[in-house]
Parts: structure tokens; C-alpha cells; sequence
């Protein structure tokens, strides 16, 4: 019998206690991130107190109606589902924070906290999801400008935005994942987000009409392909079905109620009616004044407001004139106005993301149009579509909200950096590099990194300015 040399058994030996070493090293190097995710925790929730003392009125923005909607669906048992202005999945959450011995004071205190912290649990799940798709720096860096930038500044309301942003964004991911490789689970998945979204504001209707249409795009393009995808052509019409269904089904009951109560099964007031006015002073003198959150609205069938009466009673320049002058008030609020209460600060970050795209998107084209100029037209199509939708809505909706900020707009900040992380990871994209002292470095690190240092700037801004003296809710 060969016995074991003494080389080897020391081998063995120094082994475990090699692995051993090396584990404990691994384990320390994640130190310092740690450390680094508590630092910035900590930072996000002193600027969220910070902005928590200048919300100090429930009153404001709508504040008071979702604490009072919260109130009902705590004493209905979650049954009662509002006038149809709000929707209730967010006050349903924050009646399950309510006590009946809570003062509103107490209670509004207590749902700004709730709504911190649920921004926290939501900016986690992003975090995740970006730094797992692109890389750490790009995933690093777009956390940040969502969470400080934006969320930061939402978060200590009594208001159902930070919700619906979130569960938006995990629809709009969900949704280009699912263009770019149909699946059943994908589909299911989409339907229910875009459910869960309108459930909490009635905005995501148009998202699932825009979705549907691309993957009617996708089908066509897998039909010209069919001898290579038969299957897929397939089964396309079906998980469009699935998502419908889901959508449908999730909301059923209180399409359901909405029918029978207000003769459309997707009555919203603001959806329905408000949108067609020039003014909320209008709205207020019209289908409100006659009931239109107890009942279908008491008026003449000709002064019920309606696309089709807007556009018989308005010329197309009053209409373009509506959209611009909405936008610029969209920007003056939020980018220009030097005193505006609307500064969030994502402005110049944004601006900067918009360079890198007009930099990154003739190389996707030239890319694209060599190689399969059909394959990702249905994701390029939904894309646009959201953010032209979108965008467009929350210009036209400006004169009805009178001097509201981007509210409505702020719902496409985590689509734009989800895009354009896309845009900036593809692979012609990331095949640039520089020479830099003797080392190649990608050309999107040395962008994004010196992105990182102005957003330094901008949350120093956040944290030592704006947070003390705007006011995020509007």
C-alpha cells in the first residue's frame, strides 16, 4: 500500500484553512458596503423627516380626502371603494395602520411614516432589480437619483404616488422583458401589476392598451419569422388574452360596482370628465357640482364633457397651445423657476441621461438596422409610446391641477433610467473603451462616473436646501 507523501498531507491540511481565509476575506469585503447602505439609509430617511416638518398641513394636496377615504375602508371593513376620484388600493394600506382612538394629526403622522418607509421597501426591490441587469456602477447610480432626486421628497406623504410608481415601474420592466421574450409567467405577471397600478390611480389603462398594441407588433414580426418561431406565433394571441384577464379579473368587483353605480365600468371623474375641462374652476361649476362622485352627473347630455365635445368647441391651435403652455409649466416648475417649490433636482440628471441617448442611439440603430431591423421595433414602439402617453398627459392634465407640480410626471422617472440602462448596456454600446494612463475603461463607466459626481452635487442640494424649503407634494 502507496502511503500519502508528507507534501500531500500537508496539502490537505492548508486547504481548509486556506478556503477558511478565503471566505472570511470575502465576507469583509463586503463591509464596507454594508456600511455604505446604512450610511445612505440613514441620509434618505433624515432628508424624508426633514421634508416630513414642511408637510406639516393634512389639508394639502389631496392629504385629508385619502386619510378620510382610509377612515371608511377601516370602518366598512375594507368594503367601501370611494366616489371614484381616488382609487382605493393605497387607502385600504393605510387602513390597516388605522386605530379609532388616533387623532387626524396622530394618523396623518402615522401614514407619512408608513409611506417612508414603504418607499424604502420599494427603492430596495428597484435597487435590486437595476444592480442585477446592469452594472453595479450604472445600478449604484440610478438608485440614487430615484431615491433622492424623487422618492425622497414623496415619500412623507399621505398620498398614493410613491405606490403607484412603484408598482408601475415593476409593470413597465415586467413588460419589456416580456417583448423581448414572451413568456405565460411574463404576461400573467404584466396583467396583474397593471392591475394592482390602476387599482391605486386610474393611469394605467393606457399603459395596457400601449402594451397590447406592441405585442401585436411582436406577433407580426414572429409571423414573418414563423418558420423559425412557430410556436411563439402560436401562443402570442393567448398570453395577450392572459394579460387582459388578469388585468380584468383583478379589478372585476370593483368594475363590477363601478357599472352599476355609475353606468361605466371604468368611471373616474378625472378619467372621465375633469380632463375635457380648460380649468378646474370649470370642473368644479360642472359635472362636480352636479354629483358626479355620488352618481353619473345630473346635466344635459350636451354639457357633459366629452373628447368629442372638446374638439367641436376648440380649434387645433387652442389645442397645441394647451399641450405647450402645460409643458413649459411642467419644466418651470421643475427645472427653471429659481424659487420654485417644485425643484426636486432630477432635472439636470435627466438632461444628462438625454446626451448619453443621443450618443448611444445611432449606435443601436446602425447596430439594428445591419443586423435584424425588426427585432426589438415592438420594444423601441412601447417605449415611446409610454413616455409620449405619459408626458403628453401630464402637460395636457397641468391646467386642471392649476399650480401642481410634476406629480403626474414623476411616474416615468424609474422607466428613464430602466431605458436607459438598456440603451447604454447594449452591446455596441459597451464595446467602446478608452485608454485612460495605460488602462482600457468602457466608455459608459467614464460617463456614468462623472454623472455620479454631479449627482453628489444634487443630493447635497436635496439634503441641505430643498428638503428644508420645498414642498414635495404637489
Amino acid at each position: 500500500m502507496k502511503l500519502p507523501s508528507p507534501r500531500h498531507d500537508l496539502k490537505r491540511r492548508i486547504a481548509p484553512a486556506a478556503t477558511t481565509s478565503h471566505m472570511a476575506l470575502r465576507r469583509l469585503c463586503w463591509l464596507p458596503v454594508i456600511i455604505a447602505v446604512c450610511c445612505i439609509l440613514a441620509l434618505y430617511l433624515h432628508t424624508a423627516r426633514i421634508q416630513s416638518g414642511v408637510n406639516s398641513k393634512l389639508s394639502m394636496s389631496d392629504q385629508s380626502a385619502y386619510m378620510d377615504f382610509a377612515i371608511s375602508a377601516y370602518d366598512s371593513q375594507l368594503h367601501y371603494t370611494g366616489g371614484r376620484n381616488r382609487m382605493p388600493l393605497f387607502s385600504w394600506l393605510m387602513a390597516l395602520f388605522y386605530l379609532p382612538e388616533l387623532s387626524d394629526e396622530a394618523f396623518f403622522a402615522v401614514g407619512k411614516l408608513v409611506n417612508v418607509w414603504l418607499s424604502v421597501l420599494i427603492l430596495a426591490l428597484l435597487g435590486a432589480a437595476f444592480l442585477r441587469r446592469f452594472s453595479k456602477l450604472y445600478g449604484a447610480y440610478a438608485t440614487l437619483c430615484i431615491a433622492f432626486l424623487a422618492f425622497v421628497l414623496k415619500s412623507p406623504f399621505f398620498q398614493a404616488e410613491i405606490l403607484f410608481y412603484g408598482l408601475f415601474a415593476a409593470a413597465y420592466i415586467c413588460a419589456i422583458d416580456n417583448l423581448r421574450n414572451p413568456g405565460w409567467r411574463r404576461s400573467l405577471a404584466v396583467g396583474l401589476l397593471l392591475g394592482l397600478a390602476h387599482f391605486t390611480k386610474a393611469s394605467a389603462l393606457p399603459a395596457l392598451l400601449i402594451y397590447l398594441a406592441s405585442l401585436a407588433l411582436c406577433w407580426c414580426g414572429t409571423l414573418l419569422r414563423a418558420e423559425r418561431k412557430s410556436n411563439q406565433a402560436g401562443s402570442l394571441p393567448a398570453q395577450a388574452l392572459l394579460t387582459v384577464l388578469a388585468f380584468g379579473g383583478l379589478l372585476l368587483p370593483y368594475l363590477h360596482e363601478s357599472y352599476q353605480h355609475y353606468g361605466s365600468h371604468f368611471y373616474n371623474v378625472n378619467t372621465t370628465f375633469y380632463v375635457w375641462y380648460d380649468s378646474w374652476s370649470e370642473a368644479k361649476a360642472g359635472t362636480r357640482a352636479a354629483g358626479d362622485r355620488i352618481g353619473y352627473p345630473d346635466l344635459p347630455p350636451d354639457k357633459i364633457p366629452s373628447l368629442q365635445k372638446y374638439l367641436r368647441e376648440h380649434s387645433p391651435q387652442q389645442i397645441v397651445d394647451r399641450v405647450l403652455v402645460g409643458s413649459q409649466r411642467l419644466i418651470s416648475y421643475g427645472c427653471t423657476r429659481e424659487k420654485s417649490f417644485h425643484r426636486y433636482g432630477y432635472c439636470s440628471q435627466v438632461a444628462l441621461g438625454l446626451l448619453v441617448f443621443v450618443f448611444a442611439v445611432p449606435l443601436l440603430i446602425r447596430q439594428t438596422a445591419a443586423r435584424k431591423p425588426l427585432e426589438h421595433a415592438q420594444i423601441v414602439c412601447f417605449t415611446l409610446a409610454i413616455f409620449a402617453a405619459y408626458a403628453l398627459g401630464a402637460a395636457w392634465y397641468m391646467p386642471i391641477t392649476g399650480n401642481e407640480g410634476p406629480r403626474v410626471l414623476l411616474v416615468l422617472i424609474v422607466p428613464f433610467y430602466w431605458t436607459l440602462g438598456l440603451a447604454t448596456h447594449a452591446e455596441p454600446v459597451q464595446a467602446l473603451k478608452l485608454r485612460l494612463w495605460g488602462y482600457r475603461c468602457k466608455l459608459t463607466s467614464l460617463l456614468f462616473g462623472l454623472m455620479s459626481l454631479t449627482l453628489v452635487y444634487e443630493i447635497y442640494q436635496v439634503v441641505a436646501f430643498r428638503a428644508a424649503t420645498m414642498y414635495g407634494g404637489k
